[in-house]
């Protein structure tokens, strides 16, 4: 199974390519800001790029990994990417995203993860979905609560490459 394209109203979802390097690098992988409160550390090494893309086409087919590239509709510009995965170590599926700074607060986050779990619902048939983010990261926890996930406790989290330990904040979206 291959990843499908995913449409919204102002967004396209779609698999990685492996010409999307330059663009993975300048739109979000360089920018500490971005990587702030994710698991990977940003790099001005191009090459880091390159070993995401590659791990990103090796999952192209894996139906437990979903990362889509998230494109604006109007202009076709990469704007960041988004994740549902299930976590063998923890046994549940959970759901990642980030975008290119530029593009903060304009609700594109929400659009696409809202497509995203419609997608986990109808096709992947998901029951239950966990999200974590870290406490200092407001902005994300709005988006998950928005989705529909609660809370269910404060947890360990790493971040940036494992140089930030914080709390974070660990929600469940169970399908009724």
């Amino acid at each position: 199974m291959t990843i499908p394209k995913l449409v919204t109203e102002r967004l396209i979802l779609r698999e990685i390519h492996a010409d999307d390097m330059d663009e993975i690098f300048d739109c979000w992988m360089q920018d500490e800001d971005v990587s702030r409160y994710m698991y990977w550390k940003a790099s001005n090494d191009i090459s880091d790029t390159k070993e995401f893309v590659e791990f990103e086409l090796d999952n192209v087919e894996n139906e437990k990994w979903n990362r889509w590239i998230i494109l604006l509709k109007a202009t076709s510009e990469m704007i960041g990417t988004c994740l549902i995965y299930f976590n063998e170590e923890e046994k549940n599926w959970d759901i990642s995203y980030n975008l290119g700074k530029s593009f903060w607060g304009k609700g594109y986050a929400s659009e696409a993860m809202n497509r995203v779990m419609q997608y986990a619902k109808e096709v992947l048939k998901i029951k239950e979905c966990i999200a974590i983010h870290a406490i200092e990261n407001s902005a994300s926890e709005h988006i998950i609560q928005k989705l529909g996930f609660r809370y269910e406790k404060d947890v360990p989290y790493k971040c940036n490459g494992g140089d930030i330990l914080t709390t974070g904040r660990s929600y469940r979206y169970t399908v009724k």
